[in-house]
């Protein structure tokens, strides 16, 4: 059976394929409807320290930097990075790290932006996850999280009986409304709640906003 540690590293090596062979699944252009909402509603502003988690070719910081204070990015494999740094200005910084072992002091944004990096995790750390963010933002601090919708499909034909799926070299969680709403657990209040797909009638995606109470 393989361990957590192998399907971790399993499933980074799944995305340096990814980003060297170019066949990639998920969008690289265009700003995901989470990042304009949270302009709208006021959550992101001229003084907001964001961070991006799972960054990958920098499609949402492109967004992210004109409206607020500072933009960081983080990715745990260099390549998207690499063509990230060629369309980003130099304000936006760019940091090879790992969610694992966050390089970043305690309580150094007030908003983290997760499109894609929680749906890779297994239960446990799932659970950690929202401590882990805490100690980014601290109290009051807000997540912005995107993750698929149990609607998502891979290909046309797949039926799931269940709510995770490993697939290609990676681990797949899904989640439903009520599922997504307790994701992230007592210390975060849901603020806001909505969808993303990418039109080919596969890619669904659930979008929260949460605010740390902590």
């Amino acid at each position: 059976m393989t361990d957590k540690h192998d399907l971790y590293r399993m499933q980074k090596g799944f995305f340096r394929d990814a980003y060297r062979s170019g066949r990639i699944g998920w969008p690289r252009t265009g700003v995901s409807p989470i990042v304009r909402t949270a302009f709208e509603r006021g959550y992101l502003g001229p003084g907001s320290r964001v961070l991006e988690i799972g960054c990958g070719e920098g499609r949402n910081l492109r967004g992210l930097w004109p409206g607020t204070a500072a933009a960081v990015g983080m990715d745990y494999v260099e390549e998207p990075l690499r063509t990230a740094r060629k369309s980003l200005p130099e304000k936006v910084s760019l940091v090879q790290g790992d969610l694992f072992a966050l390089p970043f002091r305690e309580k150094s944004f007030d908003v983290v932006l997760d499109w894609g990096v929680f749906h890779h995790l297994k239960k446990p750390e799932r659970e950690r996850y929202p401590l882990w963010l805490l100690h980014l933002v601290g109290s009051g601090g807000i997540l912005l999280l995107g993750a698929f919708s149990e609607k998502f499909r891979h290909h046309p034909g797949e039926v799931r009986r269940q709510m995770f799926v490993r697939h290609r070299g990676h681990y797949d969680v899904f989640f439903d409304r009520d599922r997504f709403s307790r994701a992230m657990g007592p210390r975060w209040k849901l603020l806001w709640q909505g969808e993303e797909n990418q039109g080919d009638g596969l890619s669904y995606y659930r979008l929260g906003i949460f605010q740390c109470m902590a």
